[in-house]
């Protein structure tokens, strides 16, 4: 059960306990013993604006995708990165300029590259829960050989084509994280921030 998405639940990581299981029943032609179990999961959902610590994975001009070692469907598109922001293709890579000057905003790739901020993979990032996503990812029909394929129904379909459904290897879960906030964004950039002692 662990490491299984439940649709409007979440990622289950691990079975909490056991609370009660039935006696088992034999079901009729197979020989096998069926039990009915109620248990308890414990299960990854983060809720919205909730903060969490990851690490990018990847960085393309669509955006970042971070993972958080047992889960990486989280992407980061371009408008939730702070601006002004651009990204680098030479260096495949996002980049934020903190302190911009009035050209530099119309145009970050115009700063020198000792200003810019760059959101390189393998960096640790501190980002916000934007949103969630869950989706249907059943396999479609089965491709059969010759110029059409036949679903199990006998109706033909085009070869190479996917069920409506989409491929079973599209994620089914999808977080969207933003780091366009304060204390958000790379770990390093707020390495050496001061801080600020709370009056009691």
């Amino acid at each position: 059960m662990t490491r299984q998405i439940l649709p409007d639940v979440g990622l289950c990581i691990a079975v909490h306990d056991l609370l009660r299981a039935s006696e088992g029943r034999v079901r009729w032609g197979d020989g096998c013993l069926y039990y009915t179990v109620v248990f308890r999961l414990v299960v990854f959902r983060p809720f919205t604006n909730e903060v969490l610590v990851g690490r990018i994975c990847s960085s393309t001009q669509d955006g970042l995708r971070v993972s958080m070692g047992f889960y990486d469907d989280i992407s980061i598109p371009p408008h939730l990165i702070p601006t002004p922001h651009a990204f680098d293709y030479q260096e495949q890579a996002w980049f934020w300029l903190l302190d911009p000057s009035e050209e530099q905003v119309s145009d970050p790739l115009q700063s020198p590259p000792e200003e810019r901020m760059y959101l390189d993979v393998g960096e640790t990032i501190r980002f916000a829960i934007e949103s969630d996503q869950f989706y249907n990812v059943e396999p479609g029909p089965a491709v059969g050989e010759g110029k059409l394929g036949e679903t199990p129904s006998g109706v033909g379909i085009l070869p190479g084509a996917q069920g409506a459904q989409g491929s079973a290897n599209d994620a089914s879960y999808r977080i969207t994280g933003s780091i366009a906030g304060q204390g958000l964004g790379l770990v390093a950039w707020w390495a050496g921030a001061e801080q600020v002692p709370i009056d009691e």
